[in-house]
């Protein structure tokens, strides 16, 4: 379970991952701490039991059948397995040391953690634990390996890299709480949602289906290293469960509707920009490594073709199985899909809204547009550390705006992106 090619499958043609039965997206370090970040500026205090409970549930609902299907059935068993499935994913290697009754976790390095430290330097200590994600993951997997109908095993982080600590640790202790269970997004429910409805298939001989392959090929040669991170392109790369980034972003987004309506159009600005600064990132560092050029070609000089090359790499990742019917240079985008995995966790767990619900695919459009517009691939290091930051000194030159979502009953999930005209 060491490449994430033994670990990972496709689900197409929707442009879609998933890791046992349970989606999944690719996604860099910029989005996991901007998304974080995002739920806790909104949610204060209480945004820490919701990521934790997050990560509890997808977790759970990952290493169940996993354990079931290999065969895990000691209690060490599970532990080895739950360890190797982190690590192999990028999040970091774990150390259980623990029984019925708790133990500790111990993680010289964790995705978050490192992260946090890439981006910063060590110049600002973070106030608070980071990784809500992992404490999460060792709550459910204590919990699988030490089942009791008295309580679950409840994870909290004593110990933080990024807080300054030596390394991360986590203190486990039996609570008497029953375990809470939500939806959760598999591949069976998003085929069955799919089935009879129309799809825009693919051309296997056009740009974005070798773009497509070459992502794949890329994610897929991809190894953890011995920290259990997994280091390319320039970012840290990890497997997210689709069930913790849509759980977080959406329960902060009913929350802060209901108490704060006022402050709803800034936590829906700061959710598309963790999409945006994780896809300019990530998709901007793999088409310009070498690897895409070999694989693929060269990165397309004209805009059209570099387009479609940045939509193959987008269901490289699972993010969907984007096209652009329309696009005009310098001016608009228009980016669709038939399902995303932000729609299809909706759907599942929230069903229908008329509200805007899709800032995923708002962010992966702007950063789309970044990276056609304002970045010269024709530079040997096109996309440094601070690349993006120094984008927006000036400040941003796009609107998008949600034109189409399945939540909505419309056929497809779209979003149209266009310039600000006075910037340009």
């Amino acid at each position: 379970m060491s490449a994430i090619r033994s670990l990972v499958r496709e689900l197409r043609p929707h442009g879609l991952l998933y890791v046992g039965d349970q989606l999944v997206i690719a996604a860099a370090h910029h989005h996991a701490l901007f998304l974080d970040q995002t739920v806790h500026d909104a949610l204060g205090g209480e945004s820490l039991a919701l990521r934790r409970q997050a990560a509890f549930e997808a977790a759970h609902a990952l290493l169940g059948p996993i354990a079931a299907e290999r065969r895990a059935a000691t209690n060490r068993e599970k532990l080895e397995l739950a360890a190797d499935l982190f690590a192999a994913m990028g999040h970091g290697r774990l150390r259980f040391e623990i029984g019925p009754e708790g133990g500790a976790v111990q993680a010289p390095s964790l995705h978050h953690a490192a992260g946090y430290l890439d981006k910063y330097g060590g110049r600002y200590p973070s106030r608070q634990p980071l990784d809500a994600f992992a404490a999460g993951y060792c709550s459910a997997a204590a919990s699988l390996a030490f089942p009791s109908d008295w309580g679950r095993l409840e994870a909290e982080e004593v110990a933080c890299a990024a807080r300054g600590d030596e390394a991360c640790e986590f203190a486990l202790t039996r609570r008497p709480e029953r375990p809470r269970f939500g939806a959760v997004v598999t591949r069976q429910l998003v085929e069955d949602a799919q089935r009879g409805r129309p799809e825009e298939r693919e051309d296997e001989a056009g740009e974005i289906a070798r773009a497509r392959r070459a992502g794949a090929a890329m994610l897929g040669s991809l190894e953890a290293d011995e920290r259990g991170l997994i280091s390319a392109w320039g970012v840290h790369v990890a497997l997210a469960p689709v069930s913790y980034a849509g759980q977080i972003t959406f329960e902060a987004m009913h929350l802060v509707e209901k108490r704060s309506p006022e402050l709803f159009p800034v936590l829906e600005a700061l959710l598309r920009e963790a999409a945006q600064t994780g896809g300019f990132h990530l998709l901007g560092g793999m088409l310009a490594s070498p690897e895409f050029a070999t694989l693929a070609g060269p990165v397309g000089k004209d805009q059209h073709r570099r387009l479609q090359q940045l939509l193959g790499l987008t269901r490289a990742l699972g993010w969907g199985a984007f096209t652009a019917p329309e696009f005009t240079p310098g001016r608009s985008l228009t980016l669709r899909s038939p399902v995303t995995h932000e729609s299809a966790y909706h759907a599942v767990r929230h069903g229908s809204t008329v509200r805007n619900r899709l800032p995923f695919q708002q962010g992966t459009a702007l950063a789309i547009m970044q990276l056609l517009h304002r970045v010269d691939f024709g530079l040997e290091r096109p996309i440094e550390a601070d690349s993006y930051t120094a984008l927006f000194r000036s400040g941003t030159r796009f609107h998008v705006e949600e034109t189409q979502s399945p939540l909505r009953g419309d056929g497809v999930c779209e979003v149209r992106v266009e310039a600000l005209a006075d910037r340009w």
